[in-house]
């Protein structure tokens, strides 16, 4: 599935109880469970939302940089890829709502263990 976020520049990036980014398209992206980042360098960066010590510097990175895809795999993984190299990768988790967008007119969540529910005002 394509989020549709194509474009759109990160204009912040906070960290709360998760990792939130909010774009140039009035849209959010929460992140509430473990993720990976690859660097433009090659380097890949696991981290926990509520502690994203190593990887906020990397992150914090992020504000400015465009979209180049965002899509949801089969089994409710999240991948978006950025201009700069940069790729955010969450997976499932069995448990607990792993991630979600929420945008005009259009929220994307992935419940616990991948399964997508999306609501739509069409």
């Amino acid at each position: 599935m394509n989020l549709n976020l194509r474009g759109q520049a990160v204009t912040r990036v906070c960290f709360d109880a998760a990792l939130t980014v909010l774009t140039s398209g009035d849209c959010e992206l929460r992140v509430e469970t473990e993720a990976a980042l690859q660097v433009s360098s090659g380097d890949h960066v696991s981290f926990d939302p509520e502690s994203p010590d190593v990887a906020s510097p990397h992150l914090v990175r992020l504000v400015r940089d465009v979209i180049a895809e965002a899509k949801v795999g089969r089994a409710g993984d999240l991948v978006i890829e950025f201009e700069s190299g940069t790729k955010l990768t969450v997976l499932p988790d069995e448990e607990y709502e792993a991630w979600g967008t929420v945008g005009p007119g259009k929220r994307v969540t992935c419940m616990p263990g991948g399964e997508i529910a999306v609501w739509s005002g069409e």
